[in-house]
């Protein structure tokens, strides 16, 4: 496959920011990327999400297979954050999200995977390509306010860093567009899975939880080491955001290698697919 026209990105994404293929798709960009962070240790809060953060209605795709696309919000420069739906609606939800670090893209070829390859039935999945579309079209950690949205989410929030700095949090806990309509959404959604792509690391962490089980069985299946990733401070952290907020559902983070061939993209979404079948039996 020719990963560069086939990747799923935003729809509408803002021009001269990105390339698009001939279907309307963006592209991703092709700079090297980054090494990013893992999970982060908690203490519950409360999650109050901002008034104003609302979620638009899905519309019917034109895209074989998939049951619709819906613009949950728009980046602080103005980009669509687009999430796409199939499967089998009102099945098991599964939630992946393929970039919220901008400089960290390799998740998309997995996402362009999942978008068209057979799925079991019973499992209402979504497609979340980019919570940070300023960052990816930037090629960039943060958002269009330099700030690490992995370290803005309300759960466990600490004022870290300054604009510019790599880990820099925000002004405050859920400051961010970004981070507000995803909480929204998934929210709503209440999945029982969501995965978070990130690179380079190349680990997928252990955990006595729920969820160990479905982390090991995705690092065997494609090769990552099943070890705990250290070296930040991980506060504000989303996929415990999703954990702590809904602790009924599981959440963690994919660390991919530093590069990602077609094939080893295939093989994750044949993972995803295989562990989201998982689900029923822990």
């Amino acid at each position: 496959m020719n990963r560069a026209a086939s990747i799923v990105l935003l729809v509408a994404v803002a021009a001269g920011c990105s390339t698009t293929t001939s279907g309307g798709v963006a592209s991703r960009p092709s700079a090297p990327v980054s090494t990013s962070s893992s999970v982060a240790p908690s203490t519950s809060t409360t999650t109050s999400v901002p008034a104003s953060t609302t979620s638009a209605a899905t519309t019917t795709s034109t895209v074989p297979g998939l049951l619709g696309e819906e613009t949950i919000g728009t980046s602080v420069q103005g980009r669509p954050i687009t999430a796409y739906h199939r499967g089998t609606a009102g099945g098991i939800v599964v939630l992946v999200v393929g970039v919220i670090h901008g400089n960290e893209n390799d998740g998309l070829a997995i996402l362009d995977d999942l978008r068209t390859m057979p799925l079991p039935d019973g499992y209402d999945l979504w497609l979340l390509p980019a919570i940070n579309p300023d960052g990816l079209a930037n090629d960039v950690r943060g958002n269009g306010n330099q700030v690490d949205l992995n370290r803005n989410f309300p759960h466990d929030w600490t004022s870290i860093a300054r604009p510019g700095e790599w880990q820099y949090s925000g002004s405050g806990p859920a400051s961010e567009p970004e981070t507000q309509a995803f909480m929204t959404f998934a929210l709503r959604l209440h999945p029982a899975l969501t995965l978070w792509y990130h690179q380079d690391a190349h680990t997928v962490g252990p955990s006595a939880g729920r969820d160990g089980p479905l982390r090991q069985r995705y690092a065997q299946l494609t090769g990552l080491d099943y070890v705990s990733v250290t070296g930040g401070k991980y506060t504000g952290v989303a996929a415990t955001w999703v954990r702590k907020t809904m602790p009924d559902t599981m959440s963690f983070i994919i660390e991919l290698g530093a590069t990602l061939t077609a094939e080893q993209a295939r093989v994750h979404a044949d993972a995803v697919v295989e562990i989201m079948q998982m689900i029923p039996n822990v």
